[in-house]
């Protein structure tokens, strides 16, 4: 089983550097180009042929997948579906963290030296009448391992694994990177493998902390029983440098920051298109795995044969005149339609 985990298209909230969590920002047009080319990438240039799209409700995450389908299926019937061959499965459970307070407002910096931007401004605003924290590592991870119940393990368990199935999973950058840590506590202990041009590229890996996901970037996993994919491609993981592997599953903890965090106990944003600082809630919870989760994927290898690639990004630029920063209008068209000869009728 191939998987890939995929952020959605650049927003008008990423380029405004704004916090966006359960607010629908829209596409940009240039974001809309990005989910083009990733639909195109998949279908046409690696000849990806996906069996099952799953979708962040939330209008960003749901247009990226439309793009996939758009090109799996050379058209997007209005329902979502052509001919019943493949269709966007939307789940809640997978939609961005919620800032609270924070959605809609700007990126704050350090703003005190004793004291970091993030508990300097929840100090000063954790009595306004409208405060409300940020959405807590808990219920994200809670999140996460509902999509992981519900929707990924149940397709181990199909007969037709055996025949391959290829699942995307489309939905925003903290989300995503709980998602990934929350699968990681599942898999077998020396399970994983990793592409040996992967560790060229990206040099020292930690396995809980990837690294934020890039605009239409992707995670690609690929998952075969008894390990026959891992051992015919793979590096082993152990043998990778400063690649991290531990003797048995860990249990992530919400209070760990990701390696490029500059504020304690933060993450940096994946859903803004520079560094950002996410603030995070009180006194965040270790977080253990649930009781459903106790059956790890016993027989199986995980093999990661992409971290963030933007392959499909090599090449394309922002239009002039900040015009691909715009939101999308789906009555757009492209300049190159006025000069296409119209049919005689």
């Amino acid at each position: 089983m191939k998987v890939y985990l995929i952020r959605h298209g650049e927003t008008v909230d990423n380029v405004a550097g704004l916090y966006a969590g359960v607010r629908d920002s829209a596409l940009t047009i240039h974001g809309v180009e990005q989910a083009r080319r990733l639909g195109e990438h998949f279908a046409r240039t690696n000849n990806i042929h996906l069996t099952h799209i799953f979708a962040s409700p939330l209008s960003r995450a749901y247009k990226t997948a439309e793009a996939l389908l758009k090109a799996q299926n050379h058209g997007v019937a209005e329902d979502g579906q052509v001919d019943g061959t493949l269709a966007i499965a939307k789940v809640p459970d997978l939609i961005e963290q919620d800032f609270g307070f924070y959605e809609g407002r700007p990126f704050y910096a350090r703003s005190e030296a004793k004291n970091s931007g993030r508990e300097a401004h929840y100090e000063r605003h954790k009595n306004d009448p409208d405060f409300v924290d940020v959405e807590s590592k808990e219920s994200m991870c809670k999140r996460a391992d509902n999509f992981l119940d519900d929707h990924f393990m149940p397709l181990l368990d199909r007969q037709d694994v055996e025949d391959g199935l290829e699942v995307a999973v489309v939905s925003h950058g903290m989300l995503l990177s709980n998602l990934w840590r929350r699968l990681l506590l599942r898999l077998p202990r020396k399970s994983l493998t990793i592409a040996p041009e992967v560790t060229a590229a990206k040099g020292s890996i930690v396995l809980e902390h990837l690294g934020g996901w890039s605009n239409t970037g992707y995670l690609e996993l690929a998952m075969s029983k008894d390990g026959g994919l891992a051992k015919s491609l793979a590096v082993p993981a152990a043998a990778a440098q400063g690649v991290k592997i531990p003797d048995a599953p860990i249990y992530v903890t919400s209070t760990v920051p990701a390696p490029t965090a500059t504020e304690e106990n933060a993450e940096v944003d994946p859903d803004a298109t520079s560094a950002a600082i996410i603030p995070s809630p009180r006194k965040a919870p270790t977080v253990p795995l649930p009781a459903s989760a106790c059956r790890t994927l016993a027989g199986w290898s995980t093999h990661i044969l992409a971290v963030d690639s933007k392959a499909h990004l090599a090449g394309l630029k922002r239009q002039r005149g900040g015009i691909g920063r715009l939101a999308h209008d789906e009555g757009q068209k492209k300049l190159t339609g006025f000069f296409k000869r119209q049919k005689k009728g």
